[in-house]
């Protein structure tokens, strides 16, 4: 996992209440920074990837622990 500039906890909320509060959060971020957002909700992991392009950001790394997802993406 890289440095993490923001947090958006979101476990317990699903898709697509999920993606819409991630956009928000990614939009918000200047160029370079880092959020990462974590989660439990496995069909957010491949929609957080297409927000991610969609919005031109990079995911800086991704993984699982114990059933909670931990995305970082790149504004």
């Amino acid at each position: 996992m890289v440095r993490s500039d923001k947090t958006l906890e979101i476990r317990g909320v699903l898709s697509p209440r999920a993606e819409m509060i991630a956009m928000k959060a990614l939009t918000a971020l200047t160029p370079g920074e880092v959020l990462t957002i974590i989660t439990r909700d496995v069909a957010a992991r491949e929609k957080l990837l297409s927000l991610c392009k969609d919005l031109g950001c990079v995911m800086a790394d991704m993984k699982e622990e114990g059933g909670t997802i931990y995305v970082q993406i790149r504004r």
